[in-house]
């Protein structure tokens, strides 16, 4: 579905017209519609680890560096996250929070491969990976929209822009977003957004459980075996 194709359906459900343009227009319903699907993409994105927005980032490991940049269209990573080594047979350890990382530099245990933490919009690895160890992480992208060109990118921005997810779950959401701005009754909208939403990430198999605490379970000692 395009920006466009989305704009001409709710509007004719909303308010029984048709209109020819989306983002080449001023009047205030496109205006505002602009808004309302920037809204509702951005709610889509964030309500599941879709599979068709997670990809895999493997760091190139010098010997040297323990800092990584974080990929151009990184989000998060799913909730059932890991990082791996391509040496061990046991993956990196994350710190629970800054004050543990600090502490884990200061005092860490005999661990292999380590410990991992992001911030400052980078991956941060301790200690130093090997030069060639390479380790991998999948993360959720940011990139929801696919342009006319074939190239991905966060917000549509044309009318001939493509949404990457579920066509009818964008339409449903757009509705009820529009509703609920306008101060109108939005609930049985949004119970139909939601009942759609529920259908497809059941039948989608990004991360949705509750991360246990596994603490513990990679620090394997004599256990790991380097690969």
């Amino acid at each position: 579905m395009t920006a466009l194709t989305c704009f001409k359906s709710a509007s004719r459900r909303l308010l029984s017209q048709d209109q020819g343009s989306l983002f080449t227009g001023s009047d205030p319903f496109q205006i505002k519609f602009q808004e309302i699907l920037s809204e509702a993409i951005q709610d889509i994105a964030q309500a599941h680890d879709w599979n068709d927005l997670t990809k895999l980032c493997t760091l190139t490991t010098d010997g040297n560096t323990s800092d990584f940049a974080l990929p151009a269209d990184y989000d998060r990573m799913p909730i059932k996250a890991d990082v791996h080594s391509s040496i061990w047979s046991v993956n990196y350890e994350a710190a629970k929070d800054n004050d543990e990382w600090i502490q884990l530099q200061r005092f860490m245990p005999s661990t292999i491969p380590g410990y991992w933490i992001i911030y400052g919009g980078q991956m941060h690895l301790f200690p130093i990976p090997r030069a060639a160890e390479n380790p991998c992480f999948w993360y959720i992208s940011t990139n929801i929209v696919r342009g006319s060109d074939g190239k991905l990118k966060p917000a549509f921005t044309s009318d001939d822009d493509t949404f990457v997810l579920d066509e009818q779950l964008l339409l449903l959401c757009a509705v009820w977003r529009w509703k609920q701005a306008e101060g109108l009754d939005y609930q049985e909208d949004m119970r139909n957004y939601e009942i759609r939403l529920s259908q497809l990430t059941a039948k989608d198999h990004g991360s949705k459980p509750i991360r246990s605490n596994r603490r513990g379970l990679n620090r394997l000692g004599i256990w790991a075996v380097a690969r």
